[in-house]
């Protein structure tokens, strides 16, 4: 683990409430009222750890009203660590694992047995009317099974990949396409049974005990293994790997980062993509600062590249868009507004989420970053 947290009240004493935050929050943007902006989230942590308040349904939706992207702590002058604040705030809330009812059954669900055992009902209704409405994806197909590593085989290998929880269900092609691809640059890959999601939807919800379990499993996983990176598809669990794993040292590489790195010069599917824009996911842009490496790529594109530097969120923020769909829906028609005024046919990015969100809801060709390539 790379850092030790600081207290909460520690985080919260250094916001001069100068109001920095505001502009820079797309929760606020949507909703426009003082608590769900960052400011107001932590004054009211400050209350309810003072006494002055006691949680209740209303101040507890507050707290969970945010989609962690940390859009305010990459403006604030003052150094606020609000995403750490908010998660461990979220925890002590919880006990660490008293989590709304709806968001636990959700988690259960898409982690357990059940998920895969039912994924025909989610391709049926993906195909209806009902597939905007709530936000179920249409996968992208591939067999998985035959490139996971099983009991048996090797255990050294120059790239250990994560695959991750939305890619490996819905979109696995991605998976598959990239490890042909590192395959074919001289790599070698593995990608070993039984993993499961890093633990961040749990741990930024509450249930850091759940949370535990899936990051001792993963270690216990990882630790059967020699490899020189771990190579992750989805900022979040780069963060989640950096942050709260202990991993010896091992270098972790997000997608995009890698290939700047080590497959700069990897030549991208010119003719293919037309008025392309590049949406910089904000764990990958504010939680890691990869603006640079996805346009190396981008601008090989030439006059197709329209560039846009606003950041603007989504509003996918995993379970966020399940509790929250208004808002979600406000958020991601602020990044759609922006999309037209670029005039912008196709949309590129390197998080799960991010694609999901974005492909399941405009009217636009959504590509994720390995697509690029042939």
């Amino acid at each position: 683990m790379n850092k030790k947290l600081k207290d909460i009240d520690e985080i919260a004493a250094v916001c001069s409430d100068c109001g920095n935050c505001l502009h820079a929050c797309p929760v606020y943007n949507a909703e426009w009222v003082e608590p769900n902006s960052p400011r107001g989230k932590v004054n009211l942590v400050k209350a309810l750890r003072d006494g002055k308040l006691e949680p209740n349904a209303l101040n507890t939706r507050f707290v969970y009203q945010c989609l962690l992207c940390g859009s305010c702590q990459d403006i604030c002058t003052n150094g606020v660590e609000f995403v750490d604040m908010l998660v461990e705030y979220r925890n002590k809330l919880s006990g660490g694992k008293k989590i709304p009812v709806v968001k636990k059954l959700i988690l259960y669900f898409y982690q357990s047995f059940l998920f895969k055992k039912f994924t025909w009902v989610v391709d049926i209704l993906a195909r209806t009317p009902l597939r905007r409405k709530l936000g179920i994806p249409r996968r992208r197909r591939a067999n998985l099974g035959r490139l996971i590593a099983g009991g048996k085989g090797r255990t050294e290998c120059d790239i250990l990949l994560f695959p991750g929880c939305v890619t490996a269900r819905f979109y696995p092609e991605i998976i598959e396409k990239l490890y042909r691809l590192l395959e074919k640059r001289g790599y070698s890959v593995i990608i070993p049974k039984g993993l499961e999601c890093c633990g961040a939807p749990y741990r930024t919800q509450g249930w850091d005990v759940k949370f535990r379990e899936f990051r001792d499993r993963n270690a216990a996983i990882f630790s059967q293994y020699r490899y020189r990176y771990l190579l992750v598809p989805c900022g979040t669990g780069v963060k989640t790997f950096k942050q709260h794993y202990d991993l010896n040292g091992v270098e972790v590489y997000e997608l995009t980062e890698f290939f700047h790195r080590f497959l700069s010069d990897e030549p991208v599917k010119t003719g293919e993509f037309k008025s392309a824009t590049w949406h910089d996911p904000c764990h990958h842009l504010k939680g890691l600062g990869l603006g640079e490496a996805p346009r190396h790529f981008m601008k090989q594109l030439g006059d197709e590249f329209i560039d846009d530097d606003t950041g603007l969120c989504c509003g996918f923020g995993g379970i966020f868009s399940v509790g929250f769909p208004s808002t979600s829906r406000k958020v991601l028609k602020r990044r759609e507004e922006r999309l037209k005024e670029l005039g912008a046919e196709t949309v590129v990015t390197a998080c799960p989420g991010c694609y999901l969100h974005l492909r399941e809801n405009l009217d636009r060709d959504v590509k994720f970053f390995i697509d690029l390539f042939d």
